[in-house]
């Protein structure tokens, strides 16, 4: 089996946390975005790197991703 993309799902309690991670710190770009959902969610990019960060609050504890502040 060949992969030539792959695009992983991350998922926070609250999208925002994931947002000033990924956009605030990391300067990734919002793709898409849709979040008067029952499962907000959006599409992240960054040179060539796609991410997609999910408002679960039940996968969130189960997955249990950190968010550390960035220092500018």
């Amino acid at each position: 089996m060949n992969f030539t993309k792959l695009v992983p799902s991350v998922f926070y309690t609250d999208l925002s946390d994931g947002l000033k991670l990924f956009v605030d710190c990391l300067q990734f770009t919002i793709e898409h975005k849709d979040l008067n959902t029952s499962q907000p969610y959006c599409v992240l990019k960054k040179d060539g790197i796609s991410i997609m960060l999910f408002q679960d609050e039940q996968l969130a504890k189960e997955h249990n991703p950190r968010t550390k502040a960035c220092n500018g």
